[in-house]
């Protein structure tokens, strides 16, 4: 290990160019150690990732922190090769003078390289040394270096013959530093080698490989951070560097990254945790005292809207990780807008879940507001440039690039809130999908809403959940309509199984807690419900424009306050417009809600939305109010309306919607009432904006109605159900009615199909295995281990987590008296702030732009700013000459040239 040995005559990390005082750059040995020095404190200090990492490689837990250093302290083994050193010609000369160096095309990525070297050198030099290691380095230890070769966000895809890429001295200097390392280190070969016998051990090793991957990422992340491993270009042997420079340098690294776990309340109860409630309801006391079982758990919570889900499910996680099976929270929603919902209420109640002072952090995903900085300075603050790899994107742009998106940060917050998507990209083949698999490894993952998926989203759904189950979580799902069949599918999906015609459950109660835990029976406990959410909703339903708009007018002219749901973004802007062109209604309290603002424009009216129809909302608030909205009201958010109407939806959808009529109890002036009061508005009656009811529809009965609501929800037999029954039963009661509406509607028998609607049936059938087939086809496979496999993997832009909604964010940009800025440019996250999602098909990429001061501000914009990548859309906007909107240019994805308009109070609109 002595300083003149070969391997010192590599470089690892260097500065781009010689005008910045000290060394310029870091010896190759020396990152290694740095980044392997990260990953012994991380997991001395880190108990419970050790604990779990062990359980997971069925190895104690000193065999796996020692085998877990070894394998980072050879992640770049693909640097040695001379492809790559060839990328400063300069200290390539320098280190080797006297040899003639012949130019190599670094046509190969590093990581692919180390990957190479390994399958087709230094694996055979290890045979050599130690022949009865043959089964462990063919089966077990791929698993293993795989992830850490590809430590840069994907696995290792790329193989060709070693002598295009490294030296006969390449090789052997390699050698020579994986043999000293080897020693250094000295992971103990006799416990693996005996554990390699088991080819269950081999399997499980599979599953091991995704937590590898992460767990590399995020060390080599902490490992460049040169502020702290400051560059050595001086030789020093390895034992002396590991000892006085990389581990105390690891020591610093781990502290300032705020990374560990905060220490928790123990023996917390409902009321401690929230001390708003007054009275549990029958979930929320049941979810206090069930057992927890020593195993990973899945649990579904089945009740109406109002009944205190949310705070059982955070009653359960806290019990949860009182029995040490977690450490923190991640909570997926379907939308945006509950997500925030759901970061209002966890903004006081997350803090009772730790100890007082421990300071956790609570990130929501995507509003960049109230966020906790510790870990994204402590990597970030410091960072100087560094060498760029010709067309590889160094690390520390890659880092500072995902953890300027709050969204991916979430995931490594100690509670997490968010949409689904960022969780799900976990499961598919997105770089760096393994960080956020290793962030949600000392996690309860909440999902709400788990029916408002379509059969693309929950086929990665279940992955998802079979994913989190096989690496030890646990998992609580939350919903007020689900079939019978969804619960049987996300059951098997946690066993790790496919779904097959013998049912795991037997009971049809509403509600209904199921508890499922590999170590025990299952378990399906029905529930009763409070007093306060039972209800009766009526329906009436409305067959033209003109009806909907006096039901609305009446309503206004009486001083209520009124939500008009439609299933389209246009259909909505539409709506307003026609209504603003009324005199009996005040602009002033005509209001729209859809997806497609900037972010800080949709936060803006989400709160004045909930200040209006909110629970604490006054009759002077609510008077004579209008909202049109969109699908974003459906569910989650705590609105409060007197008179609702919706375009028809599938029925689970007008339950949801329903569940924001007479919400809370209020009295006919729309007062809120004392707690335990009944509502004095009459009975909640749900308007029904829908085709003319009949038995016999023809196949357009829907698209006649709604042309472009009718791609939103294009199985028309759905819909023709939901009607049916309404209008059958004339409303329903809750929780009674849930299980009678939801198999009537889904119900797959052939029977009772109107001859018109066979053929849209089957083709919406058969699109929907479709989609499912599609989403099982992208979603990773957990028994197949972290490798390429023939599948693509990609950046996370280019990958949709919602089929039906394939959508990408822009960034809207105003370009003015020749300066380029952020549509909100008095914040912080003025980029963040000013997003929107649109649809990829609507906009794919921006106009090509002629003016050059443009151009040239773009291109220092995407230089400059660490959230921007080169899939990044930016669209310029330019101002009106009428002042009242901002206009651009964009391609759709046929290649034609688009308008894009904005305006605050409408959003984003095409044309």
């Amino acid at each position: 290990m002595g300083a003149g040995l070969p391997y010192f005559k590599y470089w690892g990390k260097a500065k781009p160019g010689q005008d910045e005082a000290g060394a310029q750059w870091h010896l190759l040995p020396y990152h290694s150690l740095d980044v392997a020095a990260v990953g012994q404190v991380l997991l001395q200090q880190h108990a419970f990732l050790r604990k779990r990492l062990a359980v997971l490689m069925q190895l104690s837990e000193a065999d796996a922190v020692q085998w877990c250093v070894f394998l980072l302290g050879i992640h770049d083994l693909g640097k040695f090769a001379e492809s790559f050193q060839q990328l400063r010609p300069d200290l390539r000369q320098q280190f080797w003078p006297d040899t003639i160096i012949k130019k190599k095309n670094y046509s190969v990525r590093h990581d692919s390289l180390g990957e190479m070297l390994w399958q087709r050198f230094l694996k055979d030099e290890w045979l050599e040394q130690s022949p009865d290691c043959e089964d462990f380095l063919e089966d077990a230890i791929k698993y293993w270096l795989q992830p850490v070769f590809g430590h840069h966000g994907w696995p290792p895809d790329k193989h060709e013959p070693l002598k295009n890429h490294f030296t006969d001295f390449d090789q052997a200097a390699a050698l020579a530093y994986f043999n000293d390392w080897r020693q250094l280190v000295s992971p103990d070969i006799e416990c693996v080698v005996n554990a390699g016998a088991d080819s269950d051990w081999v399997k499980q090793q599979a599953r091991v490989s995704w937590i590898l991957a992460g767990l590399a990422v995020l060390c080599d992340w902490l490992g460049s951070n040169h502020a702290l491993f400051t560059y050595h270009d001086e030789r020093m042997d390895l034992p002396r560097y590991w000892q006085n420079v990389a581990l105390p340098a690891a020591e610093t690294a781990i502290r300032a990254a705020g990374l560990l776990p905060k220490p928790r309340v123990e023996h917390q109860n409902l009321q401690s945790l929230f001390p708003f409630i007054q009275d549990q309801t029958p979930l929320q006391a049941y979810c206090s005292t069930i057992p927890i079982s020593a195993e990973p758990q899945l649990f579904i919570l089945e009740d109406v809207t109002g009944a205190g889900k949310t705070e059982a499910a955070l009653m359960l996680a806290q019990r949860l990780m009182e029995a040490g099976q977690a450490e923190g929270i991640y909570v997926g929603l379907p939308t945006m807008a509950t997500a925030n919902a759901m970061y209002e209420r966890m903004t006081d109640a997350y803090l009772r879940f730790y100890a007082e002072g421990s300071q956790p952090s609570l990130i929501l995903s995507h509003s960049a507001r109230h966020l906790s900085e510790k870990f994204q300075e402590s990597l970030l603050a410091a960072q100087r440039a560094e060498q760029n790899y010709a067309d590889e994107e160094n690390i520390t742009a890659q880092c500072n690039r995902w953890l300027a998106d709050n969204r991916k940060k979430a995931l490594l917050a100690d509670v997490g809130i968010g949409t689904i998507d960022q969780a799900l990209l976990g499961v598919m083949p997105a770089r760096h999908q393994s960080l956020r698999l290793l962030g949600l490894l000392n996690k309860v993952l909440i999902l709400d809403e788990v029916h408002a998926y379509d059969a693309y989203t929950n086929q990665l759904l279940k992955t998802l959940v079979e994913f989190h189950a096989a690496l030890g979580g646990s998992i609580i799902l939350l919903s007020a309509t689900l079939t019978q069949y969804q619960r049987e599918t996300l059951i098997a999906a946690f066993y790790g199984k496919k779904y097959a015609a013998k049912p795991y459950t037997g009971k049809t109660d509403y509600p209904l807690l199921t508890q499922v835990a590999k170590d025990l029976p299952l378990l399906e406990q029905p529930l009763q419900t409070r007093e306060s959410v039972r209800r009766a909703v009526q329906v009436q339903f409305c067959h033209d424009e003109k009806a909907v708009l006096q039901t609305i007018q009446q309503a206004v002219a009486l001083g209520k306050s009124v939500c008009w749901i439609r299933n389209t973004v246009s259909d909505a802007r539409d709506a307003w417009q026609q209504l603003a062109g009324y005199d009996w209604i005040d602009s002033g309290k005509l209001h729209l809600f859809h997806s497609r603002y900037a972010l800080h424009d949709r936060l803006t009216i989400e709160r004045q939305v909930l200040d209006y129809f909110g629970k604490q909302s006054t009759p002077e608030q609510r008077q004579g109010r209008v909202l049109i909205a969109t699908q974003v009201v459906e569910q989650s958010l705590d609105l409060d309306f007197d008179v609702m109407i919706s375009d028809l939806a599938p029925i689970d959808l007008l339950i949801q919607r329903a569940g924001r009529l007479q919400r809370h109890s209020r009295d006919a002036l729309g007062k809120p009432l004392a707690h335990g009061q009944l509502d004095q508005r009459g009975t909640p009656t749900l308007t029904v904006f829908s085709p003319a009811l009949t038995d016999e529809p023809q196949q357009d009965w829907y698209k006649q109605l709604f042309p472009k609501a009718h791609f939103v929800y294009p199985h028309t037999l759905v819909l023709w159900r939901t009607s049916q029954i309404l209008a059958r039963m004339q409303g329903w009661t809750m929780p009674e009615d849930a299980r009678q509406l939801l198999e009537f509607v889904y119900d797959e028998a052939d029977e009772g199909i109107p001859e018109a609607l066979a053929g849209s049936t089957q083709k919406a059938l058969g699109e929907t295995h479709a989609k499912k087939d599609m989403g099982d086809a992208l979603a990773l496979k957990l028994a197949l281990g972290y490798t390429v496999n023939s599948r693509a993997w990609d950046e996370e832009v280019k990958l949709a987590t919602r089929l039906g909604d394939d959508t990408h964010t822009v960034y809207l940009a105003c370009w003015q008296d020749g300066l380029l800025r952020p549509w909100v440019s008095d914040d912080r996250y003025c980029w963040d702030l000013s997003s929107v999602r649109v649809s990829s098909k609507q906009l794919e990429k921006v106009a090509v732009i002629k003016d050059v001061a443009l151009v040239a501000a773009l291109e220092r914009l995407r230089e400059t700013e660490k959230l921007f990548d080169q899939y990044s859309v930016i669209v310029p906007l330019t101002h009106e000459a009428s002042g009242e909107s901002w206009v651009g240019s964009a391609i759709d994805s046929s290649g034609r040239g688009v308008i894009v308009h904005y305006n605050e109070e409408i959003g984003l609109w095409l044309g």
